[in-house]
Parts: structure tokens; sequence; C-alpha cells
């Protein structure tokens, strides 16, 4: 004797695997760990302020975005004057996140894949005393007055 299914049957277990098939997706979560020697150096990702190192920052595209990490004024430093670091950061793809596999990972792959990118950085001193004289001797090649003329004329 064979059994035969009714529409309601149907579209009972069709709705079934449709719940099962979305409740069972997958994630990928992809993070940026953005760390700097001394730690407690303000981030700027894209001209955004991220927060203060070691600093995660979560993103959605891979791709080359534009870093700033600098110790600011009124944070702790001791006596020093540490250089700010300008860079571009790429990020790359694993293979696992590349067209056409990226579908299975993201879509189709139970449970979450954290993905991790740490960049490390080291804040170098830098000489003001020097730093001030390099713009002066700018300033005086472009013809530029200074307000005060240390010269005394």
């Amino acid at each position: 004797m064979t059994k035969k299914f009714t529409m309601p049957a149907r579209l009972g277990s069709i709705f079934l695997f449709v719940l099962l098939t979305f409740a069972a997706t997958g994630c990928v979560a992809k993070s940026l760990i953005i760390k700097s020697d001394p730690a407690g150096a303000r981030v700027f990702l894209n001209g955004q302020d991220k927060g203060t190192t070691p600093a995660t920052i979560p993103f959605d595209f891979y791709g080359t975005w534009d870093l700033q990490i600098r110790m600011e004024e009124n944070e702790l430093r001791g006596v020093r004057s540490l250089k700010p670091i300008r860079t571009k950061i790429e990020v790359s793809p694993p293979w696992h996140q590349r067209f056409p596999l990226d579908f299975f990972t993201d879509v189709l792959l139970p449970g979450t894949i954290e993905l991790e990118h740490t960049f490390q950085y080291k804040l170098e001193q830098q000489d003001l005393d020097a730093l001030s004289d390099s713009f002066r001797n700018v300033a005086e090649e472009n013809g530029v007055r200074l307000p005060i003329d240390s010269s005394g004329e």
C-alpha cells in the first residue's frame, strides 16, 4: 500500500525545510585588532575615531583603509612626545571568503566563524625641537616671516 501525501502535508514539509535551512545559517564575524606600544593611543580609521588601543573594530567588507594612530595631548605619556603613525592597511579575504565559497561560509555553514586581522605598531619618540626647527627653516626658505623673530632684529 502506497501512501500519498496531501497538499497540507507537502506544504508543511516544505515550510519545515525552509525554517530549518534559515535556522542553521552561518555567519562570519570579521574584525580588525589594532595594538600599539605603548597602549592607549587613539585610533582613527578613515578619519573616524575608533577608540584607544588595543582596539577591536568590526567590519563587513575587505579592502584598504587609512589608519592613523596618535597619542593625544591630554593622555599620559610622560615628558616625551610620540610621533603619530599614518598608514594604509590592506586586508584581503582568506580563501574561504572568496567567491563562490563565501556563500557557503556566510549563509549555509552553521555557526559563527570569527576572523581577526591583527596589526601591531610601535609609537616612536619624536624630537619636538628638531620638528620646530624644520618648520621654521621651511618657512624661511619660502619667504614666510615668523611672528616672533628670535634673532633680536
